[in-house]
């Protein structure tokens, strides 16, 4: 980009873009100019409002063809724009679905778009606020269109507790797999974040999804995340690796992750907050709703995680997973232990009975856990799965197991377990098992 673009880009975008001449993680930012940068394309350009009094779809639209018809020579996978569409600091009011990008079908036509960058200058410094007029619209669909996306640097606020963020549609040939989003900020009321689908035969690419250092907030009817949106869809298992890195999680209700089909999920690092003490809310919902599924899906993976659950609603983790692996490594959920209904808390919760008498293996190391856990089994001795606690801390349980104690079962059966290097209180519990 040559000098007088910088220089018009910034009379044009004011001191805004002025000061936001870094986006995060030193990387230089386009200035927001006339439109004749060869690498960018700014929404202010194509006439959007940067105050939010106006509605300014047309002008994200006339951005997004403008960048998607930027096609680079020799592309590598399906077609590469060669310019990024840069949303200077200001508010934008988007009123119509699919304004952030367009709603076409690649396998219909529209082809595969492998490469695509939209970048602001830092959430709460450049602001989309999505206020349709019409229920149960999506502010973008991927329709087995886009892949290897990078978003960064916004916030995103929904007015409308109908609305959803994006709905991601894969195929095995139209594939919508590695997205990745940075700085990205979530607000206000929303029926879903992102929802991963695609058909039952031939879905298989909506996968490689990382969150780093983003901000979750606001509230959720369904989940921000929904990993298989038709769970009868059994290659819907092969949605795959979804990564959260020191991430905020801090918001009001509803579940923050809600896993159907696939999975092989790591969350590490962060802050997990559910604000309204008067609502529920789970973190993790691990569903039963697929009678079968894949080995190599049924993973989650959280560490170095400080979660704070301000209700007797509210949950770490539901699982109704009948075989995988669930491990926490060095996470704490303690912070409101000292409330006078912490010790009646049933923070995580396991059922080993929704799809035969067997779970996962569930495993705790040097976690510091509030309330009790709760396993749910049935008539029957387990067959598969286990729960294990090493070097853990029960905060509000003088004893590890039992009616009074940090873990219990409801069924007939105890599931399998083993208790051991455990403090109840601040005092060793004896290491117990089962079976012995």
């Amino acid at each position: 980009m040559d000098r007088r673009s910088v220089i018009r880009g910034m009379a044009t975008a004011g001191a805004g873009a002025a000061a936001g001449a870094l986006v995060m993680g030193g990387t230089p930012a386009y200035a927001a100019g006339a439109g004749d940068d060869p690498y960018s394309v700014d929404v202010i350009s194509k006439g959007a409002d940067p105050t939010g009094a106006t509605a300014s779809d047309d002008a994200f639209r006339a951005a997004a063809a403008e960048v998607l018809a930027s096609f680079q020579p020799d592309p590598i996978s399906g077609a590469i724009p060669k310019k990024v569409l840069v949303i200077p600091p200001g508010t934008y009011l988007l009123t119509q679905p699919d304004s952030l990008l367009p709603n076409v079908n690649g396998e219909g036509g529209g082809g595969i778009v492998d490469g695509l960058s939209i970048t602001g200058y830092g959430k709460r410094l450049s602001r989309i606020v999505y206020a349709p007029t019409a229920n149960d619209t999506t502010l973008w669909t991927n329709y087995q269109r886009y892949k290897n996306i990078r978003i960064s640097g916004l916030t995103f606020t929904s007015n409308n507790p109908t609305s959803s963020f994006n709905y991601a549609y894969s195929s095995a040939t139209y594939g919508v797999q590695d997205t990745w989003y940075t700085d990205v900020e979530w607000r206000g009321s929303w029926k879903r974040g992102i929802g991963l689908d695609g058909p039952a035969t031939t879905s298989n690419l909506n996968s490689e999804m990382g969150w780093d250092h983003c901000q979750v907030g606001g509230s959720y009817s369904d989940a921000f995340l929904v990993i298989g949106m038709t769970p009868a869809a059994s290659q819907q298992d092969q949605f795959l690796n979804y990564w959260f890195r020191d991430c905020k999680v801090e918001y009001q209700s509803g579940v923050f992750v809600k896993n159907n089909r696939g999975g092989s999920m790591n969350f590490t690092g962060g802050s997990y907050i559910l604000t309204d003490t008067a609502s529920n809310g789970t973190f993790f919902q691990l569903s039963s709703d697929a009678a079968t599924r894949a080995d190599s899906t049924m993973r989650l993976y959280a560490q170095g995680i400080r979660f704070e659950l301000r209700g007797l609603g509210h949950k770490v983790i539901d699982s109704r997973w009948y075989k995988g692996s669930i491990s926490f490594v060095s996470c704490d959920d303690t912070a409101n232990s000292f409330k006078s209904w912490a010790p009646n808390a049933v923070t995580h919760v396991y059922a080993f009975n929704a799809n035969g008498d067997r779970g996962p293996t569930v495993r705790y190391t040097d976690c510091a856990l509030m309330g009790s856990h709760q396993v749910a089994t049935g008539s029957a001795a387990t067959t598969a799965g286990k729960l294990i606690y090493d070097g853990c801390r029960f905060i509000d349980m003088a004893a590890a197991t039992g009616a009074s104690g940090f873990l219990r079962w409801t069924g007939a059966t105890a599931p399998r377990y083993e208790i051991s290097d455990c403090l109840g209180g601040a005092v060793y519990v004896a290491d117990v098992k089962n079976p012995a």
